[in-house]
């Protein structure tokens, strides 16, 4: 899964975008949740799997296909 799939992936999950931080790093946060996750963006490029992980825990996301 690449980085902008992450993001549709998040915004479909309910995210919106809280901030952008410096550099490549931008805030996602779900009103319903109340989840906040951090996530570096370089678009085309793949995420690792256990970071990818990661960011679905901790956003709560129960994701199989990746």
């Amino acid at each position: 899964m690449t980085w902008a799939e992450l993001i549709r992936l998040l915004k479909g999950h309910g995210f919106e975008e809280l901030r952008t931080g410096k550099g490549s790093h931008r805030q996602f946060w779900n009103p319903s949740t109340k989840r906040v996750v951090t996530i570096a963006v370089h678009t085309k490029k793949d995420v690792g799997a256990g970071l990818l992980n990661r960011i679905l825990k901790d956003a709560g996301i129960k994701e199989s296909k990746h």
